[in-house]
């Protein structure tokens, strides 16, 4: 066993060596995670941002740590907003301020410096976004290679930042879970970064809860965006391993937020029963559409232990919060993060927190990684100004043709792809009138591959949607 770290079964109890890497038990099948010799750990931290918890983290040395300035990020009392909530300690845990602008780039730093030193040349990583975004510009810092899965929908903003970072980009499956499936097919030796089958990442993202802790102490409750549930359990350990050195003698309550339309864990808490995958996942936060959360059980087994809760919120009630906290605050935020708000204005109102209470709510990652939310924040004025502009009178609805010339920016598609990228808002016969209208106006070109016919974005069109992405900022 290495010195001060292990990777212990949370089934059967069976240890392991902190590497190589692996995820489940061989004895029995569970998840592994890692355990410390917490009395050969100080309880002190020295340095600054992530790598000041290196004592608290499964050995790397210090020649192959690949940083670009991640951690260390603020946790601001959110004034303004506490007034409107009728909370008195109302505080933001800011993952925006990360160098990718997500909470990934905690994860990021430790498995591509994991991969360095163990010297893979090439990283296999399945991800519905931040973290794809994360490990490409991770990856690029150390020379290494990096291959991201994706789902179909995936945010373009993050889509447009590992195409950046130079990723080769393999797209599989309508949502996260069927590209995690593939990344197991296509690891072939090299390493793997996918969060679901790397435990480094949890231990990455527990730093989040040693900053909190460092910054402000034990809060009352802790609200976290929930997918997959790694975030929400990850978040628990950190508190956790913090009694384990005698820093603390008490753990915040843990509340899992998650869409209304993609709620497994809230479901199985709600109805005190086994989590069941979701037949038919939807929602706008893309970042939390995860029909089969990895660590699901592990993200209930926090909430129960903690005292905590889980709550389901519509994508309505969402964006609301998320208007209301760039408003407020001035943070903008992606739909993900903007679920930990909602939440919190329905906890308020039932009466389970309540307002003398001092609460954190994690915000994961940038709104500027979600174009969407640009259109629909701006949909009102753009629809005021139509009239003024006279695009509504030559038939231009602006977010579609929009969103249809982002995605031909990051390369050439098909009307049957463009229209799932669309969240199939609008008809296929809709995106082929619009394809087609840009087409008379020479901002995309049309050619035939495979007996399909693809389009490509002109240089006029990339003009185009500059002026358009200016436009929506202007308004």
């Amino acid at each position: 066993m290495s010195s001060k770290s292990f990777l212990k079964c949370i089934g059967c109890g069976a240890e392991y060596d902190s590497y190589p890497i692996r995820t489940v038990c061989n004895k029995c099948g569970s998840l592994l995670q890692y355990t410390y010799l917490y009395e050969e750990i100080g309880k002190s931290f020295e340095g600054a941002g992530f790598w000041r918890y290196a004592s608290l983290l499964p050995p790397v040395s210090k020649e192959s740590i690949v940083s670009l300035g991640e951690g260390g990020t603020p946790l601001r009392r959110a004034k303004n907003l506490s007034k409107k909530l009728g909370v008195k300690n109302l505080f933001l845990k800011d993952e925006t301020m990360n160098p990718t602008n997500s909470f990934r780039d905690r994860a990021a730093t430790l498995m591509i410096s994991n991969a360095l030193d163990l010297g893979y040349k090439k990283v296999i990583c399945a991800s519905n976004g931040n973290l794809g975004a994360s490990i490409a510009a991770y990856s690029a810092n150390a020379g290494i290679k990096s291959t991201i899965i994706v789902p179909k929908r995936v945010d373009l903003g993050k889509l447009a930042q590992m195409h950046i970072y130079d990723a080769e980009i393999i797209q599989k499956g309508e949502i996260v879970d069927e590209a995690i499936i593939e990344a197991e097919k296509l690891v072939n030796g090299n390493y793997q970064a996918t969060p679901e089958l790397n435990p480094l990442t949890l231990e990455a993202q527990k730093t989040i809860s040693l900053e909190i802790f460092e910054q402000y102490g034990v809060p009352d409750w802790l609200l976290v965006p929930t997918g997959s549930g790694s975030t929400a359990y990850s978040l628990w350990k950190g508190f956790q391993e913090l009694r384990a050195l005698d820093l603390i003698k008490k753990e915040p309550r843990i509340v899992i937020v998650q869409p209304v339309s993609c709620a497994p864990i809230t479901e199985a808490y709600k109805g005190n029963k086994d989590i069941v995958a979701v037949k038919k996942p939807e929602t706008r936060a893309l970042a939390l559409l995860v029909a089969n959360p990895a660590y699901g059980k592990l993200a209930l087994q926090a909430v129960r232990e903690s005292n905590g809760t889980s709550i389901a919120v519509p994508d309505e009630q969402t964006l609301e919060a998320e208007r209301l906290l760039a408003k407020s605050e001035g943070i903008f935020v992606e739909p993900a993060s903007a679920t930990a708000i909602a939440s919190l204005q329905t906890l308020l109102s039932q009466g389970e927190i309540s307002e003398s209470e001092t609460v954190v709510c994690l915000l994961t990652a940038t709104g500027l990684k979600a174009p969407y939310v640009l259109e629909a924040l701006a949909k009102d004025r753009l629809d005021s100004r139509r009239e003024t502009l006279g695009l509504r009178a030559r038939g231009w609805d602006i977010s579609t043709k929009l969103k249809i010339l982002r995605l031909l920016d990051l390369g050439d598609s098909y009307g049957y792809e463009i229209w799932k990228a669309t969240d199939k808002k609008i008809s296929i016969q809709a995106v082929y009138q619009h394809l087609e209208d840009m087409e008379r106006k020479n901002l995309v070109q049309s050619f035939t591959k495979e007996r399909r016919r693809y389009f490509t974005i002109t240089e006029k069109g990339k003009r185009v949607l500059q002026a358009l992405e200016e436009l929506i900022v202007l308004l």
